[in-house]
C-alpha cells in the first residue's frame, strides 16, 4: 500500500511557518513590511570596491523631503539621513537617541548623544546626499590586511525619530588602517 504523502506537505509549512513566527516575536504577518525600498541609490563608490580614506559617499533619494532636526513638524515624509558605519542601526520607531541607551556615559547628560558622541560611535546624521569620512576605524578582531566595511544609511523624521524600516547598505572594502 502505498501512502500519499502531499497532501499533509501544506500543512506542515503551514504549522513550520507558524512556529518560526511565534518565535520572532511577531504576532500578526502584517507587522513585517516585505516590499523593497528603491528610493535610494548609491552613486559612489560602486558597491564592494577597493576605496582608500578618504572615502566620499554620496547617493540620490527621490519621493522624499530632506529637512534639519527640529526643522518642522515628525512626518513620514520628511526629515534626513543618518549613515551608520560597521554597527546596526538604531530600530524602527527608536529614536537616535537610542545609539547612547545603557552607557554610562549618556546616562546623566541630557545632550547625549551629541555630535561627538555620535560620530566616535560611527553614527553621522545628515542632510546631504553624500558624507565624507577622513578615516573609517579598523573592524575590531578583524586582522585581514582588507576589510569590508558596511555603510547603511536610515531615514529620521526632523524629531529623530527613525523612519519605517528601510535600509540601504553599500559595503566597500578598504585596508587596514594599522597596515597602509
Amino acid at each position: 500500500m502505498r501512502w500519499n504523502h502531499a497532501p499533509w506537505r501544506p500543512l506542515a509549512l503551514a504549522l513550520a511557518v507558524a512556529a518560526a513566527v511565534s518565535g520572532c516575536g511577531l504576532t500578526h504577518l502584517s507587522d513585517l513590511n516585505f516590499r523593497v525600498d528603491n528610493r535610494l541609490h548609491f552613486d559612489s563608490p560602486k558597491d564592494r570596491s577597493l576605496v582608500r580614506a578618504p572615502v566620499t559617499l554620496s547617493w540620490t533619494m527621490r519621493d522624499f523631503t530632506v529637512a534639519a532636526p527640529g526643522s518642522a513638524a515628525p512626518s513620514h515624509d520628511a526629515g534626513y539621513f543618518v549613515v551608520f558605519v560597521d554597527r546596526a542601526p538604531i530600530k524602527p520607531g527608536e529614536m537616535l537617541t537610542a545609539v547612547g541607551k545603557g552607557d554610562p556615559t549618556c546616562a546623566n547628560d541630557p545632550k547625549c548623544p551629541d555630535a561627538t558622541y555620535l560620530h566616535d560611535h560611527r553614527v553621522y546624521p545628515t542632510t546631504q546626499n553624500q558624507l565624507r569620512l577622513d578615516q573609517v576605524t579598523d573592524i575590531a578582531g578583524d586582522r585581514e590586511k582588507v576589510q569590508l566595511h558596511t555603510f547603511m544609511v536610515i531615514l529620521v523624521d526632523t524629531a529623530g525619530r527613525r523612519i519605517g524600516e528601510s535600509a540601504w547598505e553599500l559595503d566597500l572594502r578598504m585596508h587596514r588602517v594599522s597596515t597602509v
